[in-house]
C-alpha cells in the first residue's frame, strides 16, 4: 500500500492510504478548506493572511495532529485526504515538540 506515514516525536502514530480515489463531494469539502483558509490562518499564534501552499499545509498538519490526540476519525481523515490531494508526493508528515512549540516537517518522494 502507497501510505502516508504520520510521525509524532518520531514514533508513527498514523498511516493513511494515498491511493485513495476521492469522490466529488469529498474534493468539494476539500476546496472548502482551501477556501476557508484563504481569509488567513494562524500557526502558532502568527497570523498569516493569504498563506502559500506550504503554510496551508503545516495548517492541516496541526490540525491532524489535535485530531490524533482527541481520536477525532472525521478531522483525521479530512486532513489526511487534504495532505495527499494537495501535495501528492507527500509521503512522511513528522511533529516534533521543542520547547513550547512544535517543530512540522514535510517529506516528499524523490
Amino acid at each position: 500500500m502507497n501510505k502516508l506515514v504520520v510521525f509524532v516525536n518520531n514514533e508513527i502514530v498514523f498511516e493513511f492510504d494515498r491511493d485513495l480515489t476521492f469522490e466529488d463531494q469529498q474534493l468539494a469539502y476539500l476546496d472548502r478548506m482551501d477556501s476557508d483558509m484563504e481569509s488567513g490562518i494562524k500557526i502558532q499564534g502568527e497570523l498569516l493572511v493569504n498563506p502559500d501552499s506550504q503554510q496551508r499545509a503545516t495548517f492541516v498538519v496541526m490540525n491532524l495532529i489535535k485530531a490524533l490526540q482527541q481520536e477525532n476519525e472525521a478531522v483525521i481523515s479530512a486532513s489526511c485526504a487534504y495532505l495527499v490531494n494537495r501535495h501528492p508526493a507527500l509521503i512522511e508528515v513528522h511533529a516534533n515538540d521543542h520547547a513550547d512549540t512544535v517543530k512540522i516537517e514535510l517529506i516528499e518522494e524523490k
